[in-house]
């Protein structure tokens, strides 16, 4: 009987080395490096960082941001803000990063992992470069962990690879580093929206306030009715939630044609905007202002002085942004924009068959 039983558990140890030894997720002698930080020191240091870089498989650069005075730019968007919030979020969250588990060091197994090497055209991994100065690090975005939280990772210069306890936002597409929201101006601020037509004419749209659901047609023929008040109160929200597709200097693109509109708000706030279909896109861009300030005073009334200039923070505050800048953006929303007046009439009912 106690020989059967030291028999079984030899082979129960047997058993158990053979896991450590054939499982590619095996630790690998360095329990020093857990509950560690992934990368010690890096918190004192995360505001020095003024370049990061993503690259993956076949050594692809899909994004290089660069910190400037003002923000943080991408280079292949011809120096576009960058979505500060994300990266931002992406740096918190790699120097607050912890070792929970050390795994595999043979390179044999980190495509299980997802961190092999991303000069490989298969790597499933995602490289992060984090410049300081002349001194760069190179962290390897491995996959999310099945059954359990955390994300493999591993240093590039290093064999081990290691499990954190966290995830990390790493996306692999350009457009999302950028800051997309180009503009928001609810519908419900919007008092008149004005577009001109180089050869279509002009399309004028009012309401006295905001209790106003309806906007009025300026203009309207008396022989002609509009399709309907959505037709008409939809030119509201032109600039509501309006995200870029791509970006560019405006001075690459001939504006001569382009369709005006000028939109104001309650506030003062007046945005003008020019579109422009070109090769294939899209384009728009934009200036704010506050004509009112200039045409009627505002007295000392502290209450209009304050109002006064929350405006003129916000006309500073969109023109910093997209002075500049031609931006691409989905084609129902340009669409939207550039409506005639024909556009949101009834057709003109001549009596023949078939007419309405």
């Amino acid at each position: 009987m106690k020989r059967g039983l030291g028999y079984l558990l030899a082979m129960t140890i047997l058993a158990l080395l053979a896991v450590l030894v054939f499982v590619p997720g095996e630790h690998v002698g360095e329990d020093s490096a857990v509950d560690t930080l992934l990368l010690p020191g890096m918190a004192d240091r995360i505001n020095d960082v003024d370049r990061v870089e993503i690259v993956t498989a076949g050594n692809k650069v899909v994004v290089t941001l660069s910190r400037s005075a003002a923000d943080w730019q991408l280079e292949q968007m011809n120096g576009y803000h960058a979505d500060w919030p994300k990266l931002q979020k992406l740096l918190a969250g790699l120097a607050q990063a912890i070792v929970i588990e050390v795994k595999t060091d043979k390179p044999k197994y980190y495509a299980q992992l997802g961190v092999e090497a991303v000069s490989l055209e298969d790597a499933g991994s995602m490289l992060v470069k984090l410049r300081i100065g002349e001194e760069t690090t190179g962290i390897l975005i491995g996959h999310q962990a099945q059954g359990r939280s955390g994300q493999y990772v591993r240093l590039q210069d290093s064999a081990a690879s290691a499990l954190l306890d966290r995830s990390l936002d790493v996306s692999g597409e350009l457009l999302d580093w950028a800051d997309k929201r180009i503009i928001d101006i609810n519908a419900s601020q919007v008092a008149e929206v004005e577009i001109v037509h180089p050869e279509a004419g002009r399309v004028f749209v009012t309401r006295i306030s905001a209790d106003q659901s309806d906007f009025e047609l300026v203009g309207l023929p008396q022989d002609r009715e509009i399709q309907s008040s959505w037709s008409v109160n939809s030119f509201a929200s032109s600039l509501s939630l309006l995200d870029l597709e791509s970006v560019r200097p405006e001075n690459n693109v001939d504006w001569q044609a382009a369709v005006r509109m000028r939109l104001l708000t309650f506030s003062g706030l007046e945005i003008m905007a020019e579109m422009v279909e070109a090769e294939g896109q899209y384009l728009l861009r934009l200036y704010a202002s506050h004509p009112a300030a200039q045409v009627v005073g505002f007295g000392n009334d502290d209450v209009v002085q304050r109002a006064a200039a929350d405006v003129a923070g916000r006309v500073a505050e969109i023109n910093q942004r997209v002075s500049g800048w031609a931006y691409g953006i989905a084609k129902y929303k340009f669409e939207g924009m550039v409506k005639t007046q024909e556009d949101i009439l009834k057709p003109i009912d001549t009596g023949l068959p078939g007419a309405s």
